[in-house]
């Protein structure tokens, strides 16, 4: 085990690794997880088959409750079984689950790709598709307190392969999703994203950056400035060689949860303990195998 300091921009953390066991339904793969605004439920997806298989399984996601002694077995979300499902969010308000998947959106719909939908918590599970989709593939969906919806997306218009893209919610509904600039944005890809509520700090995965260590994927951070995002800069002690992305961080503000996954194969969640709550000094101090 390492451990060191290092200064990112204002954010200094020191590294080291767990792996949060309980949440395991026993498939192959974790990724994803991602906790209620109370901590007390927590999300996340399995699937079998190998990283970056073309013939992966489908994707489910599961969910486990905290009873206030110790987390429940596992289940399988209320509706998801039949498509692959992933990427789960749920809002600062508890009232929504956010994820993608591949269900089709109409009887029409012929083209099975990620598209960001909602399952809402508190009233009578109904399933919602959103406005914010392309016909091509969307990542990561991320609300926040002001109700702005962050994801990434491959869909044309944007800096490279994948960007980040953030929709504006007025008078009930989302605006034109709108890329984020060059300081996050470039010619190469940007996948899997979180903000913070506030957001005031954004994490991301980006592939194929010269500075990367892993090709597939690294962690960066940006933080929000009065002049917009910072220039994003790796998250060095984090990054390995295989790829590193879905990073989620608990409610608390003091546990960042990613997914690390080697080319050939299994995805796991790796968690880091932040020194202090997000927005209320930026410390990390994170656990590495």
């Amino acid at each position: 085990m390492r451990a060191c300091l290092i200064t990112v921009a204002t954010l200094s953390y020191t590294a080291s690794a767990t792996e949060p066991a309980t949440f395991d339904a026993g498939s192959e793969n974790r990724s994803g997880l991602t906790f209620a605004p109370d901590g007390k439920t927590a999300w996340w997806a399995e699937w079998d088959g190998k990283w970056g298989s073309q013939d992966r399984g489908a994707s489910t996601i599961y969910r486990s409750v905290f009873d206030g002694t110790a987390w429940g077995k596992p289940n399988p979300a209320p509706f998801s079984a039949d498509f692959s499902d992933d990427d789960p969010f749920v809002s600062p308000d508890g009232e929504w689950l956010y994820f993608v998947s591949d269900r089709p959106v109409d009887e029409f719909d012929d083209n099975p790709d990620a598209n960001i939908w909602r399952y809402n918590l508190k009233e009578d599970g109904r399933l919602e598709v959103l406005s914010v989709n392309s016909p091509m593939t969307e990542y990561s969906p991320v609300m926040t307190l002001t109700g702005t919806l962050y994801f990434a997306s491959d869909r044309e218009g944007g800096l490279g392969r994948g960007d980040i893209y953030v929709a504006e919610r007025a008078d009930g509904r989302f605006l034109e999703p709108k890329p984020l600039g060059p300081s996050v944005n470039s010619q190469y890809g940007e996948w899997n994203v979180w903000v913070s509520p506030s957001e005031s700090t954004l994490i991301f995965e980006s592939s194929s950056r010269p500075e990367n260590r892993s090709t597939p994927g690294d962690l960066y951070v940006s933080l929000r400035t009065a002049a917009g995002w910072s220039p994003a800069i790796p998250l060095q002690d984090l990054n390995s060689v295989d790829s590193d992305l879905l990073p989620r961080m608990h409610p608390d503000g003091k546990t960042l949860y990613y997914t690390t996954a080697p080319i050939g194969g299994h995805a796991r969640v790796i968690s880091v303990e932040w020194l202090n709550p997000i927005g209320a000094g930026k410390h990390l101090k994170s656990n590495t195998d």
